[in-house]
């Protein structure tokens, strides 16, 4: 148990500092890492690089906890985190319509831009000139602001695409990016009024698609010191400083980002009224003509400066952002007194080629899930971590491996679940010369596998690798699907209907490979029950389907195997009455006969669990007892010899392979001390010896421990940091700033069997009010709320009942403001998923949203965030499939009846979800990602009128890069997130960026002390309090993973 002391009177960040990364008595040696060093070459003390490079990386990934836990990405095998296989509500068809508010504008109508800046006293002259020639063009000065000129763009037309999940699928209308939204001068017009003004109007029409740890830490002398008070008052309240929350210009000093640029004109209104347009008579005099044509070269000159700032965004915000400090927060962020360590690993595939032995799975303990790679290079005798290096863009690569093959200097391993609406870079797939060494396969690369492609088994062939599984067809039932490759990257689909019609063969479960020779096993059509035994000689790019009717075998992995004589085939989890087990074998894959048995087994096991072959012959593991194994050999599938006894394994065998040498590796997992921890079982049996556990805890880089802080909160003086600790949810407050940090120690409250875990928090009225989800029942996940007047003593919330019939309710949001609180989450049941709100005034009933009260019941439309305003509260989110995202922004006064805005998507953009939102002196501030010919950016948007239109703006990145959090400060806006380097690849810095309006940014980059570096590090939740900044974040390589805390100051120019 850490000491907890830190908040005792007089403690300050200089007496009481968190112990530096190196230090020898830091205490366990398996929390420092290489991913803390410095990266080579660079000045860890240095400031921000300045923003001169404007490339445009490839696509980043998601907030690791955007999702309740157990709602994420699961590790294949693991009961508790099962997936669904077909189309969900999820992924609807038309991106956008559920959120969008009203038909799309006619061609012809007139689009309103606006602008920013007093307009020069020559223009107002030459403009006076011609008042009674009608509607004119408008010139601005400002060259950082976007206007339109010329004519109105006229809407692209509507052509219907493609579904790439299956040929002759429904097709969908694609949004077409466009101008803002028409707004009417004469109704609305920001140049009269003296002050702003929330306005909520009335619902609109639905679309017609809508249904009803660090080295060298040092402290920074810019961060004042102050001691941790124990007794903060609580009134006066001031509004939460933080809002969001499940991935230019030259600084003056070295240590400091300072935005510059010209100051706002116009008081910082940002619409100016519509001026009329120009118009020209047909016959113009001779000296006009030169007049014209300087018009339209300064009016093309500013729209090209105009997309040149939103694609490169220049910095006009006149605030600074000090580089600040950081430190580890591994020890700041215990969870003393639990039992176990919280991981939640598995190991699902075993392979062997020669003495080299993979086992593989998934470890899903730290919020950012990884693949799971144990190898051994002598045949299983020892044992050590692989390496594992993301493709370009694959920072949300998924953690979970289902099958693995190799052999030859060549190795492929898979993930074997659907990505669903998740979209290519959710389906895992890598590559390996030696199998130690992976390398993540481009998700651009896995064009030939759809959205509800499932791979089931995969195969090495003389000519590279096979994959086999199922797709859905239109009728929503399986069909038969495989892909071939020559490297396990570029890839070629065999369709249904070049393997089987569906009425004869369904989804193919298990598949062998002797050569180029290959044979499958494949579910029956609908009415058969008989097995379907499938065959190919070249790679597995033709088919035929064999005259074998084997009546008593199921298609399932690891029922066939290889032999030097041919094929053999054991019916795995089944056996007669009396206890023995059918063999089966074919010499070339055509003609199967009945060649041996198994057994008797005991009455209790259930049969064979897996085959595995080698050049030492054929292992079957057989459950002879209740969790107690047995090894049976064979040379040829014919004669089989009960070689080796296994003993009891407490837990789920879910693989095996064998060495030439004969040594049989099996493994999978078991319950550990926690009642969520989930730990990885490895076993060793050598010809004639006893088995062997592999003690895994020897093994670097293999445990990690399960702690996340989701967000935090300021209010006060005092921070609040909210998460999960070993399976439980938890609490940790601050009171100097965030340089030390107390649990909030109430097991009782936030612990309980399952899992529990916190995902937000906020302060307002009453009090704060923290959200998360509850797991208590395995079947149904519920929602978790405490609440706390003072940050230190914590109490239950308001209870939230949960429907019969529906399996997770969940808060994962919180704003508070004037009128109260509002939570926005997620409600999943047998009939779809729903976005779910809930509003209290007061902290002691909560009161949710009817579907009726949401724009289109709320069908289709995922919500990330929501603020307080002035006049309400405003939600964001998300429709439509990954890759063809529409923003969706709602608003409501009251918190229950919420009415959808225009869809937000910027200038030249397909898709573009929101997943932050912040309440501003200036209006309400979005932030998300836009994906662009030339690939994803983040971007932010202003509105001043509630969500009616919208100006957008960037924030500088060199190359790809991800906005996780979002605040307001005083002055203005801070964001948090990671930047890649321009070099490209799979790693990335945290990075900060400041705004004084939400347009126009400037980014900090931040590489020292553990904020960079080896790895991928990234700074997940900021907080303000007056001028000091508090954010939290994580450091992650394949063997390390740390918590890290940064502290800086925002201070105007």
């Amino acid at each position: 148990m850490a000491p907890d002391d830190a908040g005792e009177p007089g403690d300050d960040e200089d007496t009481r500092p968190y112990p530096r990364i190196g230090d020898p008595d830091l205490g366990d040696p398996d929390l420092r890492g290489d991913v803390w060093a410095p990266r080579p070459g660079s000045d860890a003390g240095g400031g921000p690089e300045p923003d001169a490079r404007r490339d445009r990386g490839p696509r980043t990934g998601r907030r690791p906890y955007a999702a309740p836990y157990g709602t994420g990405p699961s590790g294949t095998g693991e009961p508790r985190h099962s997936r669904s296989g077909g189309r969900s509500p999820e992924d609807p068809g038309e991106p956008g319509d559920a959120g969008a508010t009203g038909p799309p504008g006619r061609a012809d109508a007139p689009t309103t831009w606006h602008g920013e800046g007093a307009r020069s006293a020559g223009e107002t002259a030459q403009e006076s000139t011609a008042q009674d020639e009608g509607r004119r063009r408008r010139i601005v000065n400002r060259p950082d602001k976007l206007v339109a000129s010329g004519p109105p763009r006229r809407r692209r037309a509507q052509i219907p695409r493609e579904n790439p999940d299956g040929p002759g699928a429904p097709e969908i209308d694609t949004p077409t990016p466009g101008p803002l939204r028409e707004h009417d001068a004469d109704e609305h017009d920001p140049g009269e009024r003296g002050e702003h003004v929330w306005a909520h109007t009335p619902p609109e029409p639905a679309s017609r698609h809508g249904v009803g740890e660090p080295s060298g830490i040092r402290m920074s002398p810019e961060i004042p010191v102050e001691p941790e008070h124990d007794d903060e008052p609580v009134e006066p309240v001031e509004p939460v400083e933080r809002i969001g929350r499940p991935p230019g210009g030259r600084p003056a000093r070295p240590d400091v980002l300072v935005a510059v640029g010209p100051s706002r004109g116009s008081g910082g209104r940002r619409h100016r009224r519509v001026l009329p347009v120009r118009r020209f008579p047909p016959r113009l005099p001779r000296m006009v003509a030169p007049a014209v044509i300087a018009v339209v070269l300064v009016a093309a000159a500013v729209l090209g400066v105009a997309v040149v700032r939103w694609a490169g965004g220049p910095s006009t915000a006149g605030l600074r952002l000090a580089a600040g400090d950081g430190q580890s927060g591994d020890a700041a962020f215990s969870a003393p007194g639990l039992p176990g360590n919280g991981s939640s690993q598995v190991l699902n595939a075993f392979a062997a080629a020669g003495a080299t032995v993979v086992a593989a799975g998934s470890d899903t303990t730290s919020p950012l899930a990884r693949p799971l790679f144990l190898v051994s290079a002598d045949g299983g005798a020892h044992w050590q971590t692989g390496r594992v290096a993301d493709a370009p863009g694959y920072e949300s690569s998924p953690g979970a491996v289902g099958r693995v093959a190799g052999g030859d200097g060549r190795w492929l391993a898979v993930g074997t679940d659907a990505p669903g609406s998740a979209g290519p870079a959710a389906r895992g797939m890598w590559t390996s010369s030696d199998g130690r060494s992976w390398t993540a396969v481009d998700p651009a690369r896995l064009t030939a596998f759809w959205s509800q492609d499932r791979i089931t088994d995969v195969a090495r062939t003389a000519t590279g690798f096979l994959a086999v599984g199922a797709t859905t067809l239109r009728d929503g039932t399986a069909g038969p699907v495989a892909w071939v490759s020559p490297d396990g990257v570029g890839w070629t689909r065999v369709d249904t209907d070049q393997i089987g019609t569906p009425d004869k063969v369904r989804a193919m479960r298990a598949v062998a490979a002797r050569g180029d020779r290959v044979v499958a096993l494949a579910d029956p059509g609908s009415g058969d029950s008989i097995s379907v035994v499938l065959r190919s000689d070249d790679g597995g790019r033709t088919w035929l389907r064999t005259a074998a009717a084997l009546a008593d075998v199921r298609a399932e992995p690891g029922a066939l195997a290889v032999t030097g004589k041919g094929f053999v085939l054991v019916p795995t989890r089944q056996k007669s009455d009396g206890g023995e087990v059918r063999v089966y074998c074919s010499p070339e894959g055509a003609d199967w006969t009945q060649c041996g048995t198994i057994g008797p087994l005991g009455a209790e096991g259930t049969g064979v669990r897996g085959l595995a072959a080698s050049a030492a012959g054929v292992a079957a593991v057989a459950e002879s007892a209740w969790e107690r194994y047995a090894v049976y050999t064979s040379q040829d599938g014919r004669k089989w010899t009960r070689s080796a006894d296994l003993g009891g394994i407490p837990g789920t065998l879910r693989g095996l392979a064998i060495t030439d040498a004969g040594v049989l590796v099996a493994g999978g997992d078991k319950r550990g001390p926690g009642d969520v921890e989930n730990l990885p079982v490895l076993i060793t049996a050598g010809k004639g010896e006893a088995a062997h556990t592999v003690p895994l805890k020897e093994i670097a880089g293999l445990n990690r421990l399960a702690r996340d802080t989701a967000d935090v909160a300021a209010a006060s003086g005092t921070f609040v940091a909210v998460g999960a600790a070993n399976g439980d949810a938890a609490i940790w407050t601050s009171g100097n700033n965030g340089a030390n940090w107390k649990d909030a120690a109430f097991p009782d409250l936030l612990g309980g069997p399952g899992r529990q875990a916190l995902s937000g928090v906020a302060h307002g009225p009453r009090g704060w009010l923290a959200v998360g989800s509850t797991t208590t029942d395995p079947a149904v996940t519920r929602p978790l709320l405490v609440t706390s007047a003072d940050g230190k003593s914590w109490r239950p919330g308001p209870a939230i009942e949960v429907p019969a019939g529906h399996f997770l309710l969940a808060p994962g949001v919180v704003a508070a403001g004037p009128k109260g609180y509002v939570l926005a989450g997620e409600d999943r049941s047998a009939t779809g998923t729903l976005p779910a709100l809930w509003f209290s005034p007061d902290l002691k009933r909560f009161t949710r949203s009817a579907p009726g009260s949401m724009p289109a019941g709320g069908a289709g439309v995922r919500l990330y965030d929501v603020t307080a305003t002035p006049g309400g509260f405003v939600a964001v989110g998300g429709s439509g499939t990954a890759d063809r995202e529409t923003g969706v922004v709602w608003v409501s006064t009251d918190g229950l009846n919420w009415n959808a805005r225009g869809r937000v998507l910027p200038p030249d953009t397909t898709s573009a979800g929101l997943r932050h939102v912040v309440a501003t002196k200036a209006g309400v501030v979005v932030a998300g990602t836009a994906m662009t010919e030339d690939g994803p950016r983040p971007f932010s948007a202003l509105s001043t009128d509630d969500g009616a239109s919208w100006e957008y703006g960037t924030l500088p990145a060199d190359a790809a890069a991800s906005v996780l959090d979002l605040t307001a400060t005083g002055r203005g806006l801070v964001a948090v997130g990671s930047h890649r380097s321009p070099a490209g690849g799979g790693e990335a810095d945290s990075a900060a960026w400041v705004s004084e309006d939400g347009v126009d940014w400037s980014r900090q980059t931040l590489t020292q002390d553990g904020l960079g570096g080896q790895g991928t590090q990234w700074l997940g939740a900021v907080a303000v309090s007056g001028d000091r900044v508090v954010a939290i974040g994580r450091s992650a390589g394949y063997a390390d993973d740390h918590l890290t805390i940064w502290r800086s100051t925002v201070t105007e120019r």
